[in-house]
Order: C-alpha cells, then structure tokens, then sequence
C-alpha cells in the first residue's frame, strides 16, 4: 500500500514476502515509538544487512533527529522512489527482543486498540530500550557574547534564559522562555548562537556494579601502604574482618569514604576492583503453608481437565469459578507442574502489584529459583534483569500484573489469568489494552490452554460460558472445611451519626461490638474503606464551596499524614488553607471518609488495638507493601484497614471478621458498570473472612440493602447476579451484549473539545442496523489535569462494525488543538 507522509517523516509502504529476509533485505519496516500510525520505511546498507531481522532495533532518522525503534517488516523492494527513503544509522542488537508471537500479538494490539505500533512495542519491552535522546540547548561564545534585546520577543526570552542558567534541557527551555514552537530555537542554532548536546538513553541500564577485595599480597604489608591514609587503612581492616570481597558502596558507607579512595587504593595495588551482577531480588517473605495437602473432588476434576488440555496442546479456555478459599490457586499451581514436567513455562497474571508478594510467595514456594517477577514497580535495572533471564531461557515461570504478558517465554504451555474480573487488567493509557482478553488470544494463537480463574467472574467470562465459548469449571466448597462467612447487612439509615460525621457513621453499633468480640477472641479483622487519604472533600460550612483541584473538576483529598490537601488525579498538592479562598470563612469541615479517617476512628473505639494501612500511599513506600502485609500475615497488627487491595487474592487465615464501612461508594457513579463493581468487591472481600479453622463473619454497612449488588452479595449469589446484570446489559445496549469504544477528545478549550467531538459524530455519517453512537457530550469527570473532556460512546454488534465506525469517526481527524483518544472495550465511561 501507499499513502503520503508529512513532511519530514520517511515513507510509510513496505512490501514484504521474502522468502530468505536475513540477510538480503535492502528495506526495513521500522516502528517508532511516536505518534505515526504505521511503521516507517528505511533502507538497509549493504554492512548492516547480515544483522537487520525482525524484533530487533535500529536506530534511524525522523524529523532532524535519531530515534530507536524496532524492526517489524523486511522486503527486498519498495513501491516508493529509492531516493526518497533516508537509511538504518546503526542495529543494535545481535539477536531479535521480542520473539515473533510477541511481534504479531503487538500487530494486533495496535490495530484492535488503536494504538500506533512504536508505542505498543514500547509497552511491551523493558522501559527505556526505545527511549528518545535527551536533547540539551547551551550557548555558544557568540551566544554569550550576544545581546538578547536585539532579536525578535521570542528569541530573546530563549536568549535570556540559556544566558540565566546556562545549559538547559530544550523541552524545559520553550516552557521557561514561553515559546510553544521550536522555530525560535532552530533559528538560534541556524545564527550560531546557540547548539545542542544530544545523550543516548535507549541502552538497557547497567545490571552489574563494582566490587572490592584485597590484592594478594601480605596483610602487613597491605596496611603499610595505607599508612598516612587513615581511611584507606580502615578499608583494609574491614575487608581483612569480613574475610571476603564486598561491594564498592557497601565499603564506602560502612568506612565512610569516597568512591576515590578505592580507586586511589586500586591504582597503589592495595585493591583490586571488579565488577559483578548486582543483588537479585529478595525471595518474598509472605509465603503460603508449605505443606501440600490431598486434592478434593472438584480440584481434582478441574487438574484432570486442564491438564489434558495442556498435553494437548491445543487452544482451550477455561472459567475456573470457585468461591474464596476453595483452591483456586492450587489448582493453577498443580496445571503449570503439569506444563513444566512436559518441557513448556508458564504465564501468571496477576491484577496488581498487590497481589504479586502472594502469587509470588505460592509460585516459587512451588517451582524454586526458576519463577521471574515482572512489574512496573520494579527498577528498570531490577526489571531489565528478569526480563533478560526470561528472554535467555533461564526461567520456567513468570508472575506479573498485566504487562507480564508480553515477557519473551519460549515454549508457553499455559496462561493462567487470576482474578479475571479485576479492573486493573485494563491498561489506562496508550496501548489501552484488557490483558485478559489478549491473554485468550495469545493462548488461540499460540495452541496453549487459557485458565481464567475468579471467585466473582466478570460479566464477559460468564457471557463467554454462556455461549459455549469458554469450559466453566466449579468449586464450590472451601478446602479448609466449614461455610462462607456470615453476612449481615446493616443498614445505616436508621444508625446515630458519629459526632462531627455530618449525619453519617463509620463504626455502626452493630460492627463494634463483633469488633469488640473479635478482638477479645485475639483474632484478627479486616476493615474496607474505598478512599484513601482522611476526607475526600473539604466543604465550607458558610459559603458551600468546596475545595476543588484548579485543573480537575473534582474536590481536593485531605490528607493529614502530609498536612495538606492532593488532588487523585493529577497530584496536585496544596497546603491545608485556615480559611475558605471564596469567602474567608473559617468553618472548614473535612466531609466523608478515607483509610486515615477510618484508622483515628478505629484508635479512639479500640484504644491500644494494634493497626495498619494498606493503600496507595503505602505501596508508594519503598518495601510498603511486603513490611505491611507481613506484619499482618505474622500477627503483629490485629486491625488491617485499606482500600480495595485488602479484598484481593490475600490468605490470612487468623481473620475472622471483615468489615465493610460503606457498601455505597461505587453505586453512585454514572457507569454501567457501578453495579458489577459493587458485586465484585463486597464478594471478595467478605471472602477474606473465615478461610482458616474459626468461622468467618461479615458485617456490610449501606444505605441500600435492597439494591441488587449489595443483596446478592450477602447472599454470595455469583450467579444470579451476573444473570441478572446481563439482561440489564442486554436491555440497554451495554457489553458484553454489543462491542464499544469510547471515543474522547481532549482541549485546554471547552469549546475545542466540544467543536472536535460534534465533527467526529458527524463524520459517523449513516450507521447501520444495530450501530449506535452516543453523544457528544461532555464527560462525567468533565475536566482533568487542565483539559476540558468530550466524548462519543460508539456500540456495534460485532467487533467488524464497531472497527468500520472507528475508522470513520477517526477520519474526521482532529480539529484545532484538540487531543483524541480512543478507548476499545472500556473499562469505565467515567
């Protein structure tokens, strides 16, 4: 195919067909991590053919500057004149990164997503391989010798600033000088006046770091060296206790010296230096029971038929619907033995960072040192590190929330997607893809077994059963014996208010006294609120204003451990004010609650019980999560209070009470699927409750007992609920019954936004049967991070006509200044 390219871009066509492409390719299909909807296309000089293939990357020519991108396509000709087509600067890797079903899952990606390819591949590889240069502006001697008042407004400001602060970072510098374009700049340069420095940050960061050991020679005389050098001599004399090499920062902060003390000490002999792999990562501490106990009846029917399924080695999907604490995890560990025993690996997917201590704790307790962890949290050296020890063979399993799916595993035998159901598979940004989904169409591509696993599946598994699309497997008895918890519903309207809780209560008096009881029986409780902070709005009690962020149309979040109020969207942080901005009155109240507010609470009920948080804000803490959740696990906190990470895949079996402080914070939110969320997190985190040898209690606090999320809930009724949520869907054109794509446009202007969004529903021109378009209107959250928010919700019977009305949406364009986004399959409308 053909098609124009802007200026300055490299043509976007490529033919490809070869039947031998290495080492014979005189064109390269290369895809950039930039907003081009295709890859672009380059020539391969003769030296660079032996080593240009596919997956691997190349640095290449865009718009005046050298930017890192894959190689996806190879062909022998192009359809575009040979003139046109600018060549590879340089290859960078001996060996492809990405295995070829990771590049066509990447094709699909971007196709099924619309999201331009350079951006999907950087998604998947390791965070900085495609990463563009920094780019540095700095005076020249006739720069600085210059005088800004004689050039044009914009020049001068740019002048000025380099001259101010010298060197500067050419993104910083327009934003500084307040210049939107870069043509002042590139005029500058053109004059003399000023240059650039460009640093290359696409190399995969450093996994090894120097180390120290004493040369061979005499003690004494070693010591005699360093004689009139205090800290060198002290370094001898911890190297010589230690009786081993050590790591270079280890030494200097133990002996408190400079890194150029050890080289000094290197270039004498005293020392000799060397380099080694820096520390893995450590095993998790929060692990499962070690033992391995008999199979029930159901696990066992569930191994049997999965298992089969991997022998088989062929495309099999599995719901695996089990209720808390039933084995699901057993389930999938004794199917991925089965895998590992016949030459293949395994994928584990887990919804969050989170989980992945658990998952990981049951993964390697089971499989040893062969189990690679993969999350976003990790260093990029840490990251880099697992990823290169899946990519070279060296691991048989991998466990990571979403984009653990894309880890190079060779020979995959099985995908097990846990907690199916969770939002958090669905990626927030550019590529928006639901790993879940893609996890199934790896496993169809690939021949390999699907297991999605969920004591609460989500409306689209059920669907999936439902049409015979999906083998649903049942447990339904927990293996630790006994019943699901109890669950009493307690309903708040007719509850006295707390004081200063504006009519409403926290601590019903119904749930402090199964607390009191609990806490004397010295178990342990589990105690969800969905807010994390101390009050989600801060309201004046003379005027009614509330204290909303500047660039978002939502109030601000007060936080008393930081003293201040923050913004849960765009992070914008203000001091907490003594007085209202609008009228100046003083009666600030902080209305609603957060994990903050529940735990002072908690403290003045129960004074002296031992509790924690586990929120966001914990997580943020370096090793947070795994001193958090150990300590709970080990019983040295009696109390755990969080948000809905508490209700997710733990095992704590000393907890036998859960208490829900409001069932209504979701029910409120204008999307479809407000509901099914309710659903999902009261049944799992009533599931916490009970699943050792003592029974479980549930106490759920709400102001609508009678709504249908909170009723089946109580009556961990799976089943009635998704019956039920479906003919609604059903009804009112909503997924899993019609495929959907929101379509959004963004602008520092309402106006841009709005005019972006009406041209768009135009551009839908006549729709056909069963195709709808909603909209444009504005968006719920109207306004975020300064842009004003339009959207259209475009629904179709099948993912054909819902690709057919995209594109003619898309082809309207974008007018103005106006940003679009296009989110298939969303997860939320909000």
């Amino acid at each position: 195919m053909s098609c124009p390219s802007p200026p300055g871009e490299p043509p976007r066509s490529i033919k490809t067909g070869l039947d031998d492409r290495h080492g014979s390719a005189a064109f390269a299909s290369v895809a950039v991590p930039r907003g081009v909807p295709e890859a672009l296309t380059y020539s391969v000089p003769e030296m660079l053919r032996p080593l240009v293939r596919e997956g691997v990357r190349a640095r290449v020519p865009l718009r005046g500057q050298t930017v890192t991108g894959v190689i996806v396509g190879l062909s022998a000709i192009t359809d575009i004149d040979p003139g046109l087509v600018r060549p590879i600067t340089e290859v960078l890797d001996p060996e492809p990164l990405l295995p070829p079903h990771l590049l066509e899952l990447a094709s699909f990606v971007s196709s099924y997503y619309r999201s331009p390819l350079g951006i999907t591949l950087a998604a998947m590889l390791p965070a900085g391989l495609l990463r563009a240069d920094a780019e540095e502006a700095e005076l020249t001697p006739r720069g600085a010798a210059a005088d800004p008042t004689t050039l044009p407004d914009r020049q001068q400001g740019i002048l000025q600033h380099l001259q101010a602060e010298g060197r500067s970072r050419t993104t910083a510098l327009l934003t500084a000088a307040g210049v939107a374009t870069r043509g002042p700049l590139d005029t500058l340069i053109d004059a003399g006046l000023v240059r650039l420095r460009r640093r290359r940050r696409d190399r995969p960061p450093r996994v090894e770091i120097a180390a120290v050991r004493l040369a061979d020679r005499p003690l004494e005389e070693l010591l005699a060296s360093c004689s009139r050098a205090p800290k060198q001599r002290r370094v001898v004399e911890h190297l010589a206790e230690a009786g081993r090499p050590a790591l270079q920062r280890e030494v200097c902060e133990v002996v408190g010296c400079a890194p150029s003390v050890i080289r000094a000490m290197a270039d004498k002999g005293v020392l000799d230096r060397f380099t080694q792999l820096a520390p893995g990562r450590p095993r998790w501490a929060l692990r499962p029971d070690e033992s391995r106990f008999e199979l029930t009846d159901q696990q066992a029917v569930a191994v049997s038929e999965i298992t089969a399924a991997v022998h088989s080695g062929k495309y099999a999907p599995f719901l695996l619907a089990g209720i808390t604490g039933s084995g699901k995890t057993e389930v999938y560990l004794r199917c991925l033995e089965a895998a590992l025993d016949a030459g293949r690996t395994g994928l584990v997917l887990v919804p969050e960072i989170g989980l992945t201590p658990a998952a990981v704790g049951a993964v390697e307790r089971r499989f040893g040192e062969r189990v690679a962890v993969l999350h976003s949290a990790q260093s990029e050296g840490e990251r880099w590190r697992q990823w290169r020890m899946v990519r070279e063979g060296r691991a048989d399993v991998v466990v990571g929330p979403r984009s653990a799916l894309f880890a190079p595993l060779g020979r995959l035998g099985l995908i097990v997607v846990d907690e199916e159901h969770d939002s958090a598979y669905k990626q927030g940004e550019t590529p928006r893809y639901q790993a879940r989904d893609l996890a199934l169409v790896l496993g169809h591509h690939l021949g390999v077994p699907v297991l999605l696993c969920s004591a609460t599946p989500s409306v689209e598994a059920a669907a999936l059963a439902e049409r015979g699309l999906a083998r649903r497997l049942e447990l339904n008895r927990r293996v630790a014996g006994g019943s699901l918890p109890e669950v009493e519903l307690v309903d708040l309207r007719g509850e006295p208010p707390e004081p200063g809780e504006q009519g409403r209560t926290l601590f019903s008096r119904r749930l402090r006294e199964v607390m009191a009881e609990t806490i004397e029986r010295d178990e342990q409780i589990i105690l969800l609120i969905q807010r994390r902070g101390w009050a989600p709005v801060m309201l004046c009690r003379d005027c009614g204003h509330k204290l909303e962020c500047p660039d978002c149309s939502i109030p601000l979040v007060l936080h008393r451990r930081r003293r201040g109020l923050q913004c849960h969207y765009c992070s914008h942080n203000e001091p907490l004010p003594a007085q209202c901005p609008r009228c100046g009155g003083t009666l600030l109240d902080a209305v609603g609650a957060g994990t903050e507010k529940v735990a002072h609470h908690l403290a003045r009920h129960f004074p002296g019980v031992t509790a924690a948080i586990l929120d966001r804000d914990t997580v943020r803490h370096r090793n947070g999560l795994e001193q958090t959740l150990g300590a709970f696990a080990a019983g040295r906190v009696q109390v755990l209070v969080g948000t809905q990470m508490v209700a997710k895949g733990h095992h704590f079996p000393h907890v036998t009470l859960t208490g829900v402080i409001s069932a209504d914070a979701l029910l409120g939110l204008p999307d479809f699927r407000a509901g099914e969320r309710t659903f999902q997190l009261l049944t799992q985190v009533a599931g916490r409750a009970g699943r050792g040898d003592r029974p479980g209690r549930v106490v759920i606090q709400t102001y609508y007992p009678d709504h249908p999320a909170v009723r089946h809930a109580s009556d961990h009724d799976v089943d009635s609920f998704n019956r039920e949520e479906l003919v609604y869907r059903r009804a009112f054109h909503y997924p899993p019954a019609v495929r959907m794509a929101l379509v959004r446009f963004e602008a520092t202007s309402e106006r841009a936004a709005r005019s972006a969004a009406e041209a768009a529903a135009a551009a839908a021109g006549t729709l056909p049967t069963g195709v709808r378009v909603r909209g444009p209107a504005p968006a719920p959250l109207e306004r975020l991070r300064g842009q004003w928010r339009w959207q259209l919700l475009l629904t179709a019977p099948n993912r054909e006509l819902l690709r057919e009305l995209t594109e003619r949406v898309e082809s309207a364009g974008v007018l103005g200044r106006a940003h679009r986004v296009v989110d298939v399959d969303p997860l939320s409308t909000l």
